[in-house]
């Protein structure tokens, strides 16, 4: 843990070395210290229907999911750091959005 699961426009892999910035989120995120790397996963998907704002502006949006047991302190820490990674790569009109979400360990299986 933690998943940070990447959704994204479609059309932002036409300007985006997707497979960098999966790489940068996961390096951000084993700079937080606050995970184990053998256990950090990062995922992108793109996303082809959308409506941002009702409008369609291209976005990337994290949901950085975790276990429990971080502070809110940390966890504004890593999102921004996220964040700030995300707007390294992308053109100023992507709509970028971060979300910190705890998980219960006691309802998460895995093999």
């Amino acid at each position: 843990m933690p998943h940070m699961v990447i959704s994204y426009a479609k059309q932002v892999a036409d300007t985006v070395d997707m497979a960098g910035l999966v790489q940068a989120v996961w390096d951000t995120s084993d700079k937080t210290g606050l995970f184990k790397p053998q256990a950090i996963k990062v995922r992108a998907f793109p996303v082809e229907h959308y409506l941002t704002a009702n409008t369609d502006q291209p976005f990337v949006h994290i949901d950085a999911k975790l276990f429990s047991g971080r502070t809110d302190d940390q966890k504004q820490a890593m999102i921004q750091d996220l964040f700030d990674t995300v707007k390294s790569f992308v053109a100023d009109d992507v709509s970028i959005s971060v979300e910190a979400i705890d998980m219960n360990q006691a309802t998460y299986i895995k093999s």
